[in-house]
């Protein structure tokens, strides 16, 4: 069973984070939302406090977002994704159209794309928290692979003591690097998807190019784009005002 928190009342609104994410990264949005949606934050596998398993594909995600809503008597929902969860968003919408409203995808296009995690499989590799006492000395043996503060405090998240006060990583990292090139392909989408569909881009990210929207203008016949002024790739970080209104608005338009 995933791991997640919900909160409010209203129609749901299941919110998926993520490669290397937890759904802490998106509790203050969620919290705000929920003022008008019942928000449910899921933890995806082998992230946050929900099961580690060997595969993790975006048939499995997809699959493990049916038995959650199965589990939780959610029928139908407006479903969104930042990054990984935007592709696993996808494909759900692709296998479960009956069971998603309205679809919302952060910073992510359906397609497949290169390596671009090789600094922080590194930093995994050199630095293993067990041998820390301190989060304070993590942060710094971190610092020579992760120069961005930004990027280095989110990886920082998935660190949590154990039984014996020890320090280990939340998410399956074993798991994650031997299907990593399945979390950075796309989804498997066989036609087009018609449910209104908003994707929101970061003005500074280079996830979704111009060629880009000219595919998913056709895959999406029912699509908006939003573009965020000044944000990358990590869109709810840097403006999660700027996120909450264009959602709010869609919603307001196609819930």
């Amino acid at each position: 069973m995933l791991h997640f928190r919900s909160f409010g009342e209203g129609y749901p609104l299941i919110i998926l984070h993520g490669l290397f994410g937890s759904l802490d990264n998106w509790y203050t949005i969620g919290k705000k939302l929920s003022d008008r949606y019942h928000v449910y934050l899921v933890d995806q596998r082998n992230h946050g406090r929900s099961p580690h398993y060997d595969s993790h594909t975006y048939d499995d995600l997809a699959n493990d977002l049916y038995i959650f809503m199965h589990e939780q008597h959610i029928d139908c929902a407006h479903i969104m994704g930042h990054s990984m969860g935007g592709t696993a968003a996808i494909q759900f919408s692709a296998q479960r159209s009956d069971m998603v409203n309205t679809l919302i995808v952060v910073d992510m296009a359906p397609r497949d794309y290169q390596p671009r995690h090789d600094g922080i499989f590194q930093a995994f590799k050199a630095v293993d928290p067990s041998a820390f006492s301190r989060r304070k000395d993590i942060d710094e043996a971190l610092q020579s692979y992760l120069p961005d503060n930004a990027v280095r405090q989110y990886i920082l998240k998935n660190i949590i003591r154990d039984t014996e006060n020890s320090f280990h990583w939340k998410f399956n990292l074993e798991a994650i690097r031997t299907n990593y090139r399945a979390i950075i392909s796309g989804p498997q989408i066989e036609k087009a998807i018609p449910k209104p569909t908003l994707f929101v881009k970061g003005e500074r990210s280079s996830y979704i190019t111009d060629q880009d929207i000219k595919k998913m203008e056709k895959m999406f016949p029912n699509m908006q784009l939003e573009t965020i002024p000044g944000a990358t790739h990590w869109v709810h970080a840097d403006a999660p005002d700027l996120l909450i209104g264009a959602v709010r608005k869609f919603l307001d338009e196609n819930g």
